[in-house]
């Protein structure tokens, strides 16, 4: 009976949670105590040079970034109104909602040190050509009417301090961080638990198989639907890579599965129109689907 399953499975899931944990901890920690950071002091800085300069320092301030989308929407919108251009800010916002320090460290653990150090240099990549194409478009098509300029932006960032290291707030920052993460954590690992106990290996290797531009490209659109929060993903990624997903697929769906999430999209919808959030995510699948073909 189906039921009888049922310890197997939980079972499963623990010895992946407790596999999961150390790096699902010691990314909220380091994610954490970067947000004690003077972050819109020192974005402004980077962002405010040569186009090219501006760019590559935005993309990688965004990696390095501990927060999300929602927490990076308020900073990149006060850069705005400070007169910063549109480009490099787009390039910090698509580095920031696909790559962070937890995520690295997760990656990194419950995938590879390869996988994480890929899915970065990928991020970076598609950071980078986001942003410079940005030059080429009129803000007017990209940024909504709505948004209006600090006559003295650049000022209100100047004088800005840097958070008080407080040890109880960073605390039950970490507790919130934790809970919040670890319930998709939970979703996920259920679900690579499901895909590696109950789906065929052949099935997913002729679906995934390494090399073919539409298992990558499958693997891209499969992120829409069925990436979850935050680290989530990396369980149920790993169990399709144990049985039989191509890496190259796996790279195209950890690009497109968290910068195409319902909340990310909205988030960005307040600054931006929807013509150009439907064309960012266009070219987020297609950039997706090159870099897995060079990572096969």
């Amino acid at each position: 009976m189906w039921y009888t399953e049922i310890p197997r499975l939980l079972f499963k899931c623990w010895k992946t949670l407790i596999s999961l944990l150390p790096y699902l901890v010691g990314g909220v920690l380091v994610g954490e105590l970067l947000k004690f950071t003077s972050w819109t002091k020192i974005i402004y800085k980077w962002v405010s040079k040569s186009p090219v300069v501006s760019v590559i320092s935005a993309s990688v301030i965004g990696i390095v970034s501990p927060l999300c989308t929602y927490g990076t929407i308020p900073v990149v919108i006060e850069l705005y109104k400070s007169k910063v251009h549109i480009a490099p800010l787009i390039a910090f916002l698509a580095a920031s909602s696909l790559m962070n320090p937890q995520l690295f460290i997760m990656t990194a653990g419950g995938i590879g040190m390869e996988m994480a150090l890929a899915r970065t240099l990928a991020v970076f990549v598609f950071s980078f050509a986001v942003g410079m194409l940005s030059y080429l478009i009129p803000e007017k098509f990209m940024v909504r009417k709505s948004i209006n300029f600090y006559d003295k932006g650049c000022e209100r960032i100047a004088n800005r301090e840097k958070k008080s290291f407080i040890v109880k707030q960073y605390c039950v920052n970490c507790l919130m961080n934790l809970k919040h993460i670890g319930l998709y954590l939970l979703v996920g690992i259920l679900l690579g638990v499901i895909v590696e106990m109950y789906i065929p290996q052949d099935l997913i290797y002729t679906a995934f198989r390494a090399g073919r531009i539409q298992s990558i490209l499958a693997g891209a659109i499969l992120g829409i639907p069925l990436s979850p929060c935050g680290g989530a993903a990396i369980p149920l990624v790993s169990a399709m890579i144990i049985n039989g997903m191509g890496k190259g697929t796996a790279l195209a769906f950890f690009i497109v599965g968290p910068a195409t999430r319902p909340t990310p999209l909205i988030a960005m919808a307040t600054l931006f129109t929807p013509l150009f959030l439907i064309a960012y995510c266009l070219f987020l699948i297609v950039s997706a689907v090159l870099m897995g073909l060079v990572y096969v």
